[in-house]
């Protein structure tokens, strides 16, 4: 048979035209469930659920996958509209994918697990703008905690608990943001026994508890756990210990571990980067070298602002150090970002007197 050129030239006019749109191939094309997996990918239907895993039917067998191996489930029948907000709130597009699941008609969904996603979505999304000052807070956790409390079994929960914590120590409430993350800590997995002491640590550096820090961070640093998730909450610990540890008098060890971390981490891992980058500027803070201080700092503010509590945390130590040599219009510049950006931000109503 010959083959035309508008044959051979077909895939390239469709790819082209997806990428003139902006739109992928909906997942309403799929024939099943596909699970978005750290190592690749999954399909089958999936049948049942939980906090700590899924279980798809592979053509007559069950497969569970752990939470911990899975980056997304696309559904067969899931709206495009779910599908393009799932990969806008993926990368920071919390209010657009709020938009397109807006757009979405609810009476239409018959299938439980994807009316659960979109609800899902809705409150992550809104949570994660009110936490710098996008949505009112009060709003947002109380949403989130409905889904959770009405969803018991949805493979998001850890997710979520995680972000209810968010959003309590953004308010202040540390006591009840520490329920939260010890909550994680149930899970089976030393990955999470592991975040769930540096969550913890890391409330208690916010209230400049520093010895008690500490000794969440080397309940850390004692699980052994060699996974990729492992490895990362082991250098977020070791950034947390090195912060506590210069501001208990030795300067000169924070810095060397947070210097090591830069060195090993992911420098596509823009959290830990960013969160690397503060570590290094609170050290060159603590050792009285506010130049040092301002460069590591800015890494965060122009290399990293799509982490918003790192750059809020950024923007809020710049304006001091802008000032300390005599930027001080600089210092109004980061200021004012701070307080556009990041209004509800812990670090704006400490600026504020509130």
């Amino acid at each position: 048979m010959r083959v035309t050129k508008l044959q051979s030239a077909l895939p390239c006019l469709l790819l082209g035209l997806w990428l003139v749109s902006g739109t992928l191939p909906t997942a309403s094309a799929q024939s099943t469930d596909r699970i978005r997996t750290v190592g690749g990918s999954e399909t089958g239907e999936v049948i049942n659920m939980s906090p700590l895993s899924v279980t798809l039917d592979k053509n007559g067998e069950e497969k569970e996958i752990p939470v911990t191996e899975i980056r997304s489930i696309l559904f067969r029948q899931e709206p495009s509209e779910l599908t393009q907000a799932r990969l806008n709130a993926t990368n920071g597009g919390y209010e657009s994918a709020v938009n397109r699941l807006e757009a979405i008609n609810m009476s239409e969904i018959r299938n439980d697990y994807i009316r659960q996603e979109v609800e899902y979505y809705k409150v992550y999304c809104d949570a994660k703008m009110a936490l710098v000052g996008s949505k009112p807070i009060l709003d947002a956790g109380k949403a989130l905690n409905e889904f959770v409390s009405k969803n018991p079994r949805s493979f998001h929960i850890l997710e979520a608990t995680e972000l209810l914590g968010d959003l309590l120590a953004t308010m202040g409430k540390y006591s009840a943001a520490q329920a939260q993350y010890e909550r994680l800590a149930s899970a089976p997995w030393p990955e999470y026994r592991m975040r769930s002491a540096v969550l913890v640590g890391q409330a208690m550096l916010q209230q400049d508890k520093y010895k008690e820090a500490l000794q969440q961070f080397d309940t850390a640093l004692k699980i052994e756990d060699d996974s990729a998730g492992g490895k990362v909450q082991r250098l977020s610990a070791e950034l947390g210990k090195a912060v506590a540890t210069s501001a208990t008098g030795n300067v000169d060890e924070g810095l060397k571990s947070v210097e090591r971390v830069i060195s090993e981490a992911d420098p596509e891992n823009a959290e830990l980067m960013a969160h690397a980058y503060n570590a290094l500027g609170e050290c060159y803070n603590q050792s009285g070298q506010p130049k040092s201080a301002l460069y590591a700092y800015l890494h965060t503010d122009l290399l990293y602002g799509r982490v918003a509590d790192a750059h809020a945390e950024a923007l809020s130590k710049l304006i001091p150090l802008w000032e300390s040599v005599g930027q001080d219009g600089e210092a109004r510049k980061a200021r004012q970002a701070l307080l556009n950006q990041y209004p509800a931000s812990r670090q704006a109503k400490d600026l504020l007197g509130q």
